[in-house]
């Protein structure tokens, strides 16, 4: 019997597994609607904004591995999801972005909001596919979803005229091919574990593809088995625990002094499940001439393109990492203890937690300590950007077991939304989102999606009436001459409250444990707004310090 296009669209997306998916309603894809008002196969979470929903369908993906789902109508709900989408480029994580298009007679013809995809989204898509028959709609959303899915995952885009969407087809919906797994062979494998049983100074440097359980699994027990510190990269410092004598800290924005030591000092760099962007390499500092690095990645063109490396090897990283512990290696000598102490205390330094007095507001690592105290093991938290994340990043001992789910781009946004997602695929698990004043009012709105959804979200907001990061950086390369970064803000605790949410406000240290607790103990969302110091800019400076480093050098 014949069925619409959308009807065989939304078939597919159960065949592969994908059982939600987040939107603005739109126009341009009402028939997908109206199938899903006849049989609702997957849950469409709608969202207050493109930016909002597409942010959500990002940090699905995060949580499950698999493709997160958007839908957007064409021109404005497409660029307002485009946040996203660069998001999942920059982080390498799969995302199918559906958007409507005109009429398929009327494309290339100016019409009403119509856009050229390719164009738009050239620079940050994997792939973009266009439906022009319904008979193609099934052939090409499972090519869109393997693409995402494999190699190096990112975005795809798939356009969907509204026409094609209403047409009928006899064509059968898809399901998902076997993936192939990507592996390094014994004999590679075999000459890492001779490279490492070599080394004096080796480190493991670790990404985002390790962030599964099973990869999780085999980074500990190679790091183990060879003795080996290990880094985490920006946004996947939750890869490893943080309390295991073998963790040496994260390689992210200005990682500490103490945390760069041993990565510098470093004689062989094994970097796994990571391109080795930017942040990965503090910023170019790592490798240096004298260090040999081998980079395990799944997709080959990311490997030697920007580094010097000696040795690339294209796998997953949780089947390398499982070989890699297998193999047997050499006692651990004393130099080597040593090497693994010495970068596990340097960690231990810099993370150390000692909130700071201002007569301003709360030093924001008084909410850490909360946290620090009452999360449990298998919490998930949500970060968006800004300096107050920095008391994250630098202070907060993570578990294994628990989840960090934050934009690799640096885009303000993802805090609210991220944990929204979260809290719907995990409602078992207490969801934490970490957001400054600033992210709060960009798509903050999207508690109101937590309250219609009955999503346990808990929403800290550090409120210093600032961009906390760009003042830093005014303060660091114009001290004294900030300008159109001071804000004006609601009363969160009272905002929260408008949407139907449990409203908390902490302004003393003291208050900080038992407002965690009570957010936590809420049947729905709860805000907590932390009236935080501007004068503690991050978790290592100061304004004031700024300006008197600025006056040191200048005299």
């Amino acid at each position: 019997m014949s069925v619409t296009a959308a009807k065989v669209l939304l078939d597919t997306l159960v065949l592969h597994g994908l059982n939600r998916a987040f939107c603005v309603p739109g126009e341009s894809y009402l028939a997908v609607m109206d199938e899903l008002h006849e049989d609702p196969v997957i849950h469409l979470v709608t969202c207050r904004h493109e930016g909002g929903a597409a942010f959500m369908a990002f940090a699905d993906a995060k949580l499950t591995g698999k493709a997160g789902v958007v839908f957007a109508s064409r021109g404005p709900g497409a660029t307002n999801a485009s946040i996203a989408a660069h998001a999942a480029q920059q982080g390498a994580y799969p995302l199918v972005l559906m958007l409507g298009q005109v009429n398929n007679e009327r494309i290339g013809r100016g019409a009403t909001q119509e856009m050229d995809f390719v164009k738009t989204f050239g620079d940050m898509a994997k792939s973009i596919e266009q439906v022009d028959h319904p008979d193609r709609m099934a052939e090409i959303l499972a090519r869109a979803i393997r693409i995402a899915e494999s190699g190096t995952p990112g975005p795809v885009v798939v356009g969907l005229p509204t026409n094609v969407l209403e047409m009928k087809t006899d064509a059968k919906p898809l399901g998902r091919q076997a993936p192939s797994r990507v592996r390094a062979s014994e004999g590679d494998v075999a000459t890492v574990s001779d490279m490492l049983a070599s080394a004096e100074r080796p480190i493991l440097v670790v990404g985002g593809r390790a962030h599964m359980a099973d990869a999780r699994k085999a980074l500990k027990d190679a790091s183990e088995t060879w003795s080996v510190p290990v880094y985490a990269t920006f946004e996947h410092q939750d890869v490893f625990d943080h309390d295991h004598p073998n963790y040496a800290g994260e390689l992210g924005i200005r990682p500490p002094a103490a945390i760069q030591k041993a990565a510098r000092n470093a004689d062989l760099i094994l970097a796994v499940g990571t391109r080795m962007g930017e942040l990965a390499c503090i910023g170019g500092a790592i490798p240096t001439p004298g260090q040999r690095l081998v980079h395990v990645y799944p997709d080959a063109t990311k490997i030697g393109t920007n580094l010097p490396t000696e040795l690339g090897l294209v796998s997953e990283a949780a089947p390398f990492l499982e070989t890699l512990a297998a193999q047997n290696a050499p006692p651990v000598s004393v130099a080597r203890k040593k090497w693994v102490a010495d970068a596990h205390a340097g960690y231990d330094e810099s993370a150390a937690l000692n909130p700071r007095d201002a007569a301003d507001g709360l030093d924001f690592g008084h909410m850490i300590a909360a946290m620090q105290e009452h999360l449990p093991d298998d919490a998930v938290l949500t970060s968006d950007a800004g300096s107050f994340a920095s008391w994250m990043h630098r202070h907060y001992r993570f578990k294994s077991t628990q989840r960090l789910l934050g934009s690799e781009a640096g885009a303000m946004g993802m805090g609210v939304p991220a944990s929204v997602a979260a809290a719907l695929r995990h409602p078992e698990r207490q969801v934490i989102a970490l957001v400054g004043d600033g992210g709060a009012l960009m798509t903050g709105s999207e508690l109101a999606t937590a309250v219609k959804e009955r999503a346990k979200v808990r929403i800290i907001i550090s409120n210093n009436s600032n961009y906390g990061t760009i003042r830093l950086h005014q303060e660091t390369h114009y001290p004294g001459r900030p300008h159109a970064t001071d804000l004006v803000n609601p009363d969160f605790a009272a905002w929260a409250r408008a949407f139907g949410a449990v409203g908390l406000t902490v302004r003393t240290p003291e208050e900080a444990g038992p407002a965690l607790q009570e957010a936590m103990a809420a049947d729905g969302p709860a805000v907590i707004e932390v009236i935080s110091s501007l004068e503690n800019v991050d978790s290592a400076n100061t304004i004031d310090g700024l300006r008197q480093s600025e006056k040191t050098d200048m005299g």
